[in-house]
């Protein structure tokens, strides 16, 4: 089980109202099987326990998983269901409390278990629950991070990073000169990158951004390569379960061609299995079937996405498999694309460094409490950058 799956189950658990609880697996390892032969030579006057002796043990009972999430097992019976998602040694069940509670008893039966409770602790994520929602952050892990860079004392500032300026030669993220000081091995920079890109994919999609662009200075390149951002998020009933802000690959010569390579990446993103319809959806009836909102605020690209693939002068320099790919999901019906007003697009956030005052409001609307219970059953995707409710402790 990866970050996105747990984000996505803890928000199918705030909006539908549902239970989640953690059991940890005693000497897992013991469990599982053996490829190879391997000989050992019991001790004298050691007898072998029966149980040793027998094969590794799986889940079962009725429980069903794919190749597709290997990690995940959904069980369905009259009055609910539960799904157990598997991480090494721990197991998440979320569902309704009679179905998680004769889980509990079945795998208490089979395995040696410790039963942890209501979830508060998993893959790095500290979670509280409360009536109207999930509340998950990483404040002891940040405060160890800041502790660690001896950042705990600092002064801390209202954005993330200082607005940048088109002007290169003014840009405060230039590349370095020829007699610009550079950071020596003394200097732990790769360390304190990967610290902060643990918190942006996991609670932090605040700082996705200015992340991203500082991690470009770990390795000899420029920068300034004239490639735009991109930047998505998923999200289940106003929860976001997935996003990034990563620069693009390809030389765009137009903000049209940006906005149709970053819309085919979040298209990409948008069929992942973990938001596979068949698996979670239909098959449950746990999600209600709908196409996934895409929200895209250049108002040229929701037309020909549209309308069609129009080669004119403004559009025959981008390649065709960027927008048949995205028109073909919206003819099945998976996707809907919908323009919005740039005001009103948060995704900023993940594709620039913005002003005070406008960082605020997108934080603002994305509040504190992550995952709250509501009753909107939709899943929409925000196109363009990122927003998203996490704590900033």
């Amino acid at each position: 089980m990866d970050a996105i799956t747990f984000r996505f189950l803890m928000s199918l658990a705030a909006s539908q109202n549902l239970e989640m609880y953690l059991m940890d697996v005693v000497t897992a390892y013991l469990y599982g099987s053996l490829e190879n032969e391997i000989y050992m030579k019991i001790p004298e006057g050691l007898k072998m326990p029966e149980d040793l002796k027998s094969k590794a043990k799986e889940i079962c009972s009725d429980y069903v998983n794919n190749a597709i999430c290997p990690c995940v097992f959904i069980k369905k019976s009259s009055s609910g269901f539960v799904i157990i998602a598997v991480y090494v040694d721990d197991l998440n069940m979320i569902g309704t409390q009679k179905e998680i509670d004769d889980a509990r008893t079945h795998m208490k039966e089979e395995f040696e278990m410790k039963d942890l409770g209501k979830t508060k602790f998993c893959l790095g994520l500290q979670i509280e629950h409360f009536q109207d929602g999930i509340f998950v952050h990483q404040s002891n892990y940040t405060k160890r991070v800041l502790k660690r860079f001896y950042m705990d004392k600092a002064t801390p500032l209202s954005t993330p990073m200082v607005n940048r300026s088109l002007d290169v030669e003014k840009d405060p993220f230039r590349p370095c000169e020829d007699n610009e000081e550079v950071l020596g091995p003394e200097v732990p920079y790769m360390s304190a990158i990967g610290g902060l890109m643990y918190l942006a994919n996991c609670t932090r999609p605040d700082i996705a951004f200015a992340t991203n662009l500082l991690a470009r200075y770990r390795y000899l390149s420029d920068p300034h390569k004239a490639r735009s951002q991109t930047g998505y998020v998923f999200t289940i009933g106003g929860t976001a379960v997935s996003w990034r802000s990563q620069k693009q690959t390809l030389v765009a010569t137009s903000s049209n061609y940006a906005e149709t390579i970053a819309l085919h990446e979040a298209c990409r993103e948008c069929v992942a299995p973990v938001y596979d319809s068949s698996h979670t959806r239909i098959k449950w009836n746990i999600i209600e079937k709908e196409p996934t909102k895409i929200f895209e605020d250049n108002s040229a690209c929701v037309t020909q996405l549209k309308e069609g693939y129009i080669k004119s002068d403004r559009t025959k320099h981008i390649p065709p498999r960027f927008f048949s790919y995205t028109q073909e999901l919206q003819k099945n019906q998976e996707v809907d694309i919908e323009y919005i007003r740039s005001s009103d697009n948060a995704a900023d956030l993940f594709t620039k460094a913005l002003p005070t005052t406008v960082f605020k409001k997108h934080v603002h609307s994305m509040e504190c409490v992550v995952y709250k219970t509501c009753e909107k059953k939709r899943f929409y995707l925000f196109q363009g950058e990122i927003m998203l409710r996490y704590s900033f402790s």
